[in-house]
This record gives C-alpha cells, structure tokens and sequence, in this order.
C-alpha cells in the first residue's frame, strides 16, 4: 500500500475546508451534483457449438444486445494444421462487451446452450509476490501516521536507487520506491516506530532481497538498509558468467555446447522483453496485444517479467557471458499481454502463436477464474502443434487457471536450500515439512493432480530491464526452465527434430511425454513435483553423437552385448540413457515411444 499524498496540508493539520460555493446572479447558491461512477465489467460473448442449436453469428449476438457498448471484436484466423481427424472447429468470433456486473450476471444466467458469456477477467503474472505473512492476524485501525526514513545501499555504501521498500507495521503495510540517492520516506499507521514487526526491501537488480524481521529502527533519523550485491556469491558474474542451480539440477551444463534450439520457435506471453538487454539483443520479434498489436512497444517491459522469464528461457552470451539461457539460438517472439492484460488479450496472443507456427509457448501466468474460450484457444494452439507450457501459480492452493487444463504441461516450483542468503525473502519460502534433503517445495507453489512436472523456482537469477540481473521466486521462474528443455528437445531430439515441420497434436503429446519420461522424483509426492524434475540426462534418446559433457565410462556406451532388442543401453547404466544414431534407424518408433511410457509411469 503506497504512502498517503504529499500534498501541503492545512495548518492545523487537517484537510483544508472547501470553499464556500459562489453565489449566483440571483443570490441563490449553485449547488453541483456529485457525480455517481457507475461500476462497469467486460464480458465475453460468443456463440457455442452445441448440437441440435443453430450457431448464432456474432452480429445476431450484437444485435440482441442493444444496451451494450462492445469494445472489442476479436476475430476467428483459423488452424494452420490439421488433426489426425481432419480440420478441427476453429473458436468463434468474439464480442467483448462493457457493461454493467448485474447486466452481465443475467446475461450470464440467462444465457442459452449456444452461447457463451463469461468475465473478460484480468490475468496475473505467476510470481511470488507477498514477502511478509501475518499469520493470520489482521491489521489494526489506523490511526496516526509515522514515517520511517531509509536509505538502501549495497556494497561500500554505493546508494540503490529504484529499490521496492515494503514496512509492516500493526496497520497496513506501507510502501515506497527509493530516489536517486537511495532514499525513501514511507509512512506506516497503527503505532509507534517500535511497533514495526518488518521491513522488506527488493533491489532493482544486481543484488539480494533482504528481509529485516523486527528492526531496531531510529525515530527521526535516516535508518541505513545494506543489500549483498550478487556478485559475492557468484564471483566475477556477470563478466564471467554463471550457470544458474536451476540449469545444473536439470543437467543444462553437461549438455553438448551443439545444444542451441536453433531452427526452433518459441513465444512468451508475458510483460514484454527488454532487447537492449546485453544478452537479449537478438530478441526481434514480438507484438504488444495490449496496444493493438504494435510491432515495437512489446520491447518497454514495465514490470519485467517478461524480461525475467525470456533470460532463463534464450540468454545468449555474446558480448557479455552473464547467465546461460536454455536456448540462445532460438527464435523467440514476445508476446505482451501485462500489464493489464484479460483472458481476450490470451487469446489474442495464442491466436499470434497459431499464425506465427511457433513450437512452444511459456505462459507464465493464471487466473482464479476459468474460461472455455481460453481453453477452446488452447486446445485448437495444440492442434495447430503449439505446445503450451503453463506456471501452476502461486496461491499456496489449487493449480490455477490455465494451468488446470488437460490440453497443457502444468510446472510446479521447486527450490534447493543454501542457494541464497538466509535473511533474504527466498529463505521464507521454506516449509520444513516440505523440505527433502536439499530440495524443498516452496510455500508459495500450486498444487494437485494436474501438475506435470516440477522446476527450479525459488532464487532464480535471471535479465532485468536496464543490462541488470535479479533473483526472483515463482512457478513463473520454474516454467521457462522446462520451456527451455522443450526448445532443446525439438530442436535435438533425433525423434521430434526430424518431424519439425509436422505441426499437430501428435507432436505436442510427445514432446510432453519426453519431458515427462526424464523426471527426477526429489520430494516423493506426485501433488507438487508431478513426475519429478526434466534432467537431459534421463531424456530417453538423446543421441550419443552429442556427448553430454565429459566422456563417459565405456560401461555407458552402446557395446553390442550390452544392448537390449529395444536399442537402448542397459537400464542399470551409470550414464545418460543414449542411442546410437545408426541404431536409431533400425529401432522401432513404436518401442521407443513404449519406453517413453513406461518411464513417464514411473516404472522403468
């Protein structure tokens, strides 16, 4: 909650008195009505196929709503693809109506089978974003004011301007964003300054989060807040370079360096992404579906997000070593939907997706609401061979819209201990209930029996806008670590790069099913970590002309009296499963897709 107003108060304090109206010609006082805003809420309409129901056109739709101001037509474009039973329905026209919320519930309820309505709702970003918990115990009332005075600094006392500075008092948090010099007033009610149970405070970049539980804070003097840059744990980074425990859990860095996703496509639907970014330059494609589609302001990422999500998946290190990004050969295109974005801006961007014929798509974000248009979207996107990878969210609850859809890869977070300061907010993430040996899930993270797979997600450090970097926690930091294996898979999988350009659903099970069959189980419960991590070295057919990293022992070879009818090694080998490429020609796609299954069921 942000500070009250700076404004000049009166001098006793309180709010001025309103000036006495003018009187009028006549001596009569001109009285002004207080205008009334009347609340308003965007809808979706659009016909449903239901049989025995004629379809109705969305000017039949239009029509029948007089009272309505539609804002937005959106427009069917059609499959790029066909299924294996032949073209599939394509969704509807859409009408996005403004209206009042009583009008659109009776529409809702009275709506027939062969119509859609539902809320237009506003979509979320998958991060972790709530750094204090207040155990269930609610703010007092307000009463008289108090302002803390801070100064963030980092290493030598170098002020931290842009800093995000949250204090919990016994009322309602207040908020504040530090100056130039590093500074910030921010104004807290419900007590005295001893009564400030927190302080919270989220670099802009290049540096740790710090939370202070308790601080001993001087009233009426500047309190000075010092932030780890990240370079004391990553020595040299980032003109060095690091390689984030997300990539080396996942086994990224003993990947052959021939591993690049060149020759595939993936979108972000998110915030944006900044391509001044050093390591995001090549980064040229995109459309903002928040500003009508404009070819050049998807590059303002206000938020970062985006930015965050595009480093994990595509960093490249040219002129800067920085981070390793999954797949810097890729070709990505950013799609902006935040912020501000609705299930109408969704769809428009999976519509991009379609038209574009990209492979795979990182959606980054949910709702607590469901829409079937958005489903609708997504199922025709996979049959269009788009495979949609979706955050699970991070309400500490059940997995959120879209992410609880069959037709989607569903990511949970997972993170590991020790991989971040313990008086910064990643460290409240831990639930020692959830904790396995160093691996935990984090208290944030959906759960249920639509999550897939699980990724790293806690102290994931990624691009910033402005050339920086930050450690950030979410499903949204997990998600592109499986989108980026995605990108790997389809571009090196002997299986998926040699059918790229078959676009269809067939395509997109089995790519979800490789990324399955290479889970690593670390917390044993199926609810939060689905089959376990994505590890390269578990993926069932990478080929061994792309070694992984150092030799293998010969044990982990292909010898001829260790190879089994089905062509792979012996399950009992040390080394990643491999195929030997001529073997691959002789070896029947239905076994391997059998050995696929039968990994993904946890029985192999």
């Amino acid at each position: 909650m942000a500070g009250p107003d700076n404004t000049n108060p009166a001098p006793n304090g309180h709010s001025p008195e309103p000036a006495a109206p003018a009187p009028n010609g006549a001596g009569a006082e001109t009285r002004v009505e207080p205008m009334a805003i009347a609340p308003t809420e965007r809808f979706m309409i659009a016909s449903r196929r239901v049989p025995g129901f004629a379809p109705a056109s969305a000017m039949e739709l239009a029509n029948a709503l007089p009272d309505v101001k539609i804002v937005r037509r959106i427009q069917p474009r059609g499959l790029t693809a066909f299924s294996t039973g032949g073209p599939s329905s394509q969704t509807p026209e859409i009408l996005v109506a403004e209206m009042d919320p009583a009008r659109g519930a009776a529409l809702q309820a009275s709506a027939p089978p062969n119509v859609i309505v539902e809320r237009d709702a506003f979509l979320r970003v998958s991060d972790d974003f709530r750094p204090f918990d207040f155990n269930g115990v609610m703010p007092i009332a307000a009463g008289v004011g108090v302002d803390v005075q801070l100064r963030v600094v980092g290493a030598g006392g170098k002020p931290l301007p842009k800093a995000t500075v949250y204090v919990y008092g016994q009322g309602f948090p207040g908020q504040g964003v530090t100056n130039d010099r590093g500074e910030v007033v921010v104004t807290v009610f419900g007590g005295p300054i001893e009564t400030i149970q927190a302080i919270y405070v989220k670099p802009a970049a290049d540096h740790w989060d710090r939370m202070l539980r308790a601080p001993a804070l001087q009233p009426g003097a500047v309190n000075t807040v010092q932030l780890r840059p990240l370079t004391e744990s990553f020595n040299g980074f980032p003109q060095s370079g690091m390689i984030g425990w997300g990539q080396r859990l996942m086994k990224l860095d003993r990947l052959d360096p021939s591993f690049t996703g060149a020759g595939v496509k993936i979108g972000i639907i998110d915030s944006g992404c900044d391509s001044a970014h050093p390591q995001l330059r090549h980064v040229t494609r995109g459309a903002d579906l928040t500003n009508g589609g404009d070819k050049t302001s998807w590059a303002n990422d206000q938020i970062g997000h985006g930015t965050h999500c595009a480093g994990i998946i595509t960093a490249a290190s040219d002129g800067v070593a920085g981070i390793r990004g999954f797949a810097p050969k890729a070709e990505v295109h950013s799609l902006k939907v935040f912020p501000g974005g609705r299930f109408s801006d969704l769809i428009d961007a999976l519509d991009e997706c379609i038209e574009r014929q990209l492979d795979v798509v990182n959606m980054s974000l949910g709702s607590g609401d469901p829409s079937e248009l958005v489903a609708q979207k997504i199922s025709e996107a996979r049959q269009s061979g788009v495979a949609c990878i979706v955050a699970a969210g991070n309400s500490s609850g059940p997995v959120q819209f879209p992410g609880a859809l069959p037709t989607v890869l569903t990511v949970a977070a997972l993170g590991k201990l020790d991989e971040f300061p313990s008086d910064s907010y990643h460290a409240q993430t831990v639930v020692p209930q959830l904790v396995a040996g160093a691996m935990f899930s984090p208290k944030f993270t959906c759960f249920g029996p639509q999550i897939a797979v699980a990724a790293p997600g806690v102290a994931i450090v990624s691009t910033v806008p402005g050339g920086g970097y930050a450690a950030w926690d979410g499903t949204s930091m997990a998600t592109p670590h499986v989108t980026g294996m995605a990108a790997l898979l389809l571009a090196h999988h002997p299986l998926l790069a040699a059918a790229r350009t078959v676009r269809n659903e067939q395509r997109v099970a089995q790519l979800f099913s490789l990324l399955a069959s290479s889970g690593a189980r670390y917390l044993g419960d199926a609810t939060r970590e689905g089959v376990g991590v994505p590890d390269f070295e578990r993926a069932p057919g990478l080929s061994a002309a792309q070694p992984m990293g150092a030799a293998a022992p010969a044990s982990a070879g292909l010898a001829p009296a260790g190879v089994g009818l089905d062509g792979f090694a012996p399950l009992t080998a040390p080394a990643p499963w491999a195929i030997d490429p001529a073997m691959l020609q002789r070896v029947n796609p239905a076994i391997i897709q059998r050995m696929i299954q039968l990994r993904a069921a946890g029985l192999i």
